[in-house]
């Protein structure tokens, strides 16, 4: 059973006790989380001008969009204040940033029906982020930075949190993906032929779907390992929304999280975390847990050139 906490008043502790355990989080005013919604809105604003950002699909082709979101998403991640936003974010709900590892916060869009979908604006379809090698101990936090609605968010699959369900992970290497990102472009506005974790079945008309809809200066908080997708945009608005990861220090050295009753793919993206403190890595003895003997040479931490 999936609860949702709606402003709930317990400590991290409890917060992450009960993600690890299926429950999402939504809190629904945050002062730093609005002020980071509003420092990206001016970001986007900036780069679609003089185009309304929620209406671009409408002005630009694919391609103009492919081209300018492979040259701005990788600024936005990168920005100095991204990252600081982050850390505030993170602050203000409670936990300390020495204790703390989070990866580079990222903007997504989600285009209306026949919109650019791939590649840099890749549609995530039913999936758990710890197939895509997350941490089990990985928390994410989603927001949205412009008014989102029912039908261009994200949902849940609540009855498979725990559960396995037969899907692709096994094909998935996190060092190979990680090489992909660098020709990005390719995936982009065409076919994308990348390995996206799936399950091997559709889900039926009648599986059971949670969708939250947060205001702007609210966020979502689930564990990495719920089964989620993006819901296909039927609206007439592009959505944007940044999403960030994080993992508590205890929970990695402890082995804590989520139940991971059915990931098979290679690697772990916990190399990505950084101490919000002061940006340290985890040594290579924190992340050997969770690493693969049989992974693939390739980059570890993707750098942009």
């Amino acid at each position: 059973m999936v609860n949702v906490h709606i402003d709930p008043s317990f400590d991290d502790e409890e917060r992450r006790r009960r993600l690890f355990a299926g429950d999402v989080i939504v809190y629904t005013h945050v002062p730093e989380i609005a002020a980071f919604a509003e420092f990206t809105r001016g970001l986007i604003t900036e780069v679609f001008a003089p185009d309304e950002p929620t209406a671009v699909h409408t002005r630009r082709s694919k391609d103009e969009l492919a081209d300018l979101l492979i040259d701005f998403k990788p600024k936005f991640i990168h920005h100095p204040e991204s990252i600081a936003h982050v850390r505030k974010v993170v602050s203000a709900l409670g936990v300390g940033a020495e204790q703390i590892h989070a990866d580079v916060p990222k903007l997504r869009t989600a285009f209306p029906a026949g919109g650019l979908n791939t590649g840099i604006a890749y549609a995530f379809q039913a999936h758990r982020d710890t197939w895509y090698a997350a941490p089990k101990a990985q928390i994410n936090w989603w927001l949205p930075v412009f008014p989102v609605e029912p039908n261009n968010i994200m949902e849940f699959y609540p009855r498979w949190f725990g559960r396995e369900i037969p899907n692709n992970s096994g094909d998935y290497n996190y060092y190979v993906a990680n090489a992909w990102r660098g020709h990005i472009k390719d995936f982009s506005g065409a076919k994308d032929t990348r390995v996206h974790p799936a399950p091997l079945e559709p889900l039926g008309e009648g599986e059971p779907r949670l969708t939250l809809v947060p205001p702007v200066g609210g966020v979502m908080l689930f564990s990495g390992d719920q089964l989620h997708a993006s819901i296909p945009n039927t609206s007439a608005a592009t959505r944007y929304s940044i999403d960030f990861r994080t993992v508590h220090v205890d929970d990695v050295h402890s082995g804590n999280g989520a139940p991971v009753a059915d990931v098979r793919c290679v690697g772990t993206a916990l190399r990505d975390f950084r101490r919000l403190s002061d940006l340290a890595d985890f040594t290579e003895e924190e992340v050997a847990p969770y690493d693969s003997a049989d992974a693939a040479d390739g980059p570890k931490v993707y750098v942009p050139s």
